[in-house]
């Protein structure tokens, strides 16, 4: 695999990032007589339009601007919703501005950072969508190794940010994947097993309730609240900004192992050893994937520790003569934006989490992935470290017993393959639920009350309690809904 020595990589990353940033909108051209917007056959009056274009200072995007269908689209392309008004957003005033027009006009929101809802949830239909990837900026205070972010960044975002000082901390694999969903939802990362979860990380946050107040939560002020968003979703507000605790983190031990086709329940056992014997700063995610060859299975690996322990931890894993072997000492910011990249496909995927990788799971995945649609991938998440060492109830994360967290997955290119996709993916599912003990929200292809009561166990009733506190409407309901009591 080819890749840029560290400087050059940084500096590029740095240059698109700031692209990001400073990227200019287009504003809908709302005149006055212009056609009124609909939404589910109700019609929004354009002068209520015009009102809301004029209160807020970001941008305001209808269906007739020509950026829409780009603003429109999210990261699963199986979806494909058309809201009423996308409001691209400035800063905290705009999303109180947006929930109060929503509600007034009694349509449905959905909040989107990065697009990366598996279950679509970032748009919604008819509605009014908070756009917040305009509300990009950090600030790292790197002698006290804290990180100011706007809800609206990325992962590649606050890496490049956080990496200029030599500091870093637990973020999602994909570098596109927004950091208030992934952290409100709990926030699994090559560095879990060492710093714990992002929402372990997480010091406080800024958030715009539904009435459109703007208020603090963490461990001193609304400690309710702060508890449940560290891994209750976005069901309690609308977040604005995250404060982050940073660790010292510059070059890494990374990169992917690709065995050969075949060999599945042998792979799969020693991976499961090496997952159950590793220290913290050792993590390793593991995928067996279905193509036209075969069976396929090749493994993905962060040591953020001294590079002489990350080599011969991998001693074990290279015995077993993989095809490919990308693993090399790199930046930790070259390592989490090249290990495991991702574009936007359509798929559709569902999550389950068991105790053991034992030979009963093993065997199940491997039969399924027999039969499995081309384009079919389980990715094995194992969960051990520091993100096992917090209480169960100390946030309303559950995913706090050593285990493995199972994404399955099936995408497609023609329209005529999808049900198939499905239905091999739900199968599979169905198959391991009796081995299973929960399930991990942000990875949930689809919703329902039975499976967000499933993801959160013993912790549901709380945040059940909570969400009437602080949405007793359930005016955000486009997420992995907690129902108000």
């Amino acid at each position: 695999m080819a890749t840029l020595p560290r400087r050059q990589f940084v500096q590029r990353a740095i240059v698109a990032v700031a692209a990001l940033s400073t990227r200019r909108w287009a504003l809908a051209d709302i005149r006055h007589g212009s056609e009124p917007s609909e939404q589910n056959g109700a019609r929004l009056d354009p002068a209520a339009i015009r009102k809301l274009g004029a209160a807020i200072t970001g941008h305001l995007i209808t269906s007739d601007a020509p950026d829409y269908e780009s603003s429109r689209l999210i990261f699963n392309r199986a979806f494909d919703k058309r809201p009423a008004l996308i409001v691209r957003c400035a800063g905290a005033a705009d999303i109180a501005h947006a929930l109060e027009f929503a509600q007034r006009h009694d349509l449905p929101v959905a909040v989107r950072g990065g697009g990366h809802s598996r279950a679509g949830l970032s748009v919604c239909d008819g509605g009014v969508v908070i756009d917040l990837s305009a509300m990009n900026r950090i600030d790292v205070n790197s002698a006290g190794r804290i990180a100011r972010v706007e809800a609206g960044a990325l992962t590649v975002h606050v890496d490049a940010a956080t990496q200029r000082s030599g500091l870093a901390t637990t973020l999602a694999g994909c570098p596109t994947v927004g950091i208030a969903g992934l952290t409100l939802g709990g926030g699994e990362g090559f560095l879990m097993s060492k710093y714990g979860a992002a929402c372990d990380n997480l010091v406080s946050a800024q958030l715009v309730t539904v009435d459109g107040r703007q208020i603090e939560a963490s461990q001193t002020t609304n400690p309710d609240l702060f508890w449940a968003i560290r891994g209750g979703g976005g069901n309690f507000g609308v977040a604005s900004a995250l404060e982050y605790r940073l660790h010292p983190l510059k070059d890494v031990v990374a990169g992917t192992l690709v065995y050969p086709v075949g060999g599945i329940p042998r792979l799969l056992e020693s991976f499961a050893k090496v997952a159950a014997s590793a220290p913290d700063e050792f993590n390793v995610v593991g995928a067996v994937a279905a193509s036209a060859q075969g069976q396929r299975f090749q493994m993905m690996v962060c040591h953020c520790g001294d590079p002489r322990q990350g080599s011969d931890l991998l001693s074990p894993l290279r015995a077993l003569s993989p095809r490919e072997d990308t693993v090399r000492t790199m930046s930790y910011l070259q390592a989490n934006a090249t290990v495991n990249p991702a574009a936007p496909v359509a798929h559709f995927q569902s999550n389950v989490f068991v105790p053991q990788l034992n030979a009963a799971v093993i065997a199940t995945i491997t039969a399924a992935i027999d039969a499995a649609p081309r384009n079919s991938r389980v990715f094995m998440v194992p969960i051990y470290g520091a993100v096992t060492r917090v209480g169960l109830s100390d946030t309303a994360y559950p995913l706090r017993h050593p285990g493995c967290e199972l994404d399955i997955m099936a995408r497609w290119d023609a329209q005529s393959d999808k049900d198939a996709a499905v239905r091999w993916v739900r199968e599979l599912r169905d198959k391991l639920r009796p081995f299973a003990n929960g399930a991990y929200v942000n990875q949930l292809g689809e919703t329902s009350e039975e499976l967000v009561r499933t993801a959160y166990g013993a912790n549901y009733p709380r945040l059940v309690a909570l969400k009437k506190k602080y949405d007793p409407k359930n005016v955000l309901q486009s997420n992995q809904n907690i129902r108000p009591g």
